[in-house]
């Protein structure tokens, strides 16, 4: 719900602004232009903080990752043992991501990332 709510309230500001924003709402909060969100979410196992963070890998460690995000923060993040790896929309192991790529990790609240979605080399 409150999702919702700041998404019409993004919509809506944009509108009273004169901006107009691309059809598929997905593509525009969720592209290459995202640094870092919060998205909060409350289904039938309670509420989830879902958080997501993109950037260039800087850095590889068993079971995290250093990104430096689109603004000039560097963050380390948790990643889950059993995460999804994507590679240029491929399955992949956590061993094949490398340095320079470009990734999108999301974890839900401050437990260890369960997805990587990376793309690059």
């Amino acid at each position: 719900m409150a999702a919702l709510l700041a998404v019409n309230a993004v919509l809506v500001g944009a509108q009273f602004a004169g901006a107009s924003l691309p059809g598929g709402l997905g593509a525009y909060f969720f592209g290459p232009k995202l640094v870092r969100g919060e998205v909060l979410i409350k289904d039938a196992t309670g509420l989830h903080d879902y958080r997501f963070d993109r950037g260039t890998i800087k850095a590889k460690a068993p079971g995290s990752l250093t990104l430096r995000e689109r603004d000039g923060t560097v963050a380390t993040i948790a990643v889950a043992s059993d995460a999804t790896v994507l590679i240029n929309g491929r399955f992949a192991s956590f061993q094949q991501l490398r340095r320079g790529m470009v990734a999108t990790v999301i974890r839900d609240g401050d437990r260890p990332a369960s997805e990587v979605r990376a793309t690059g080399r």
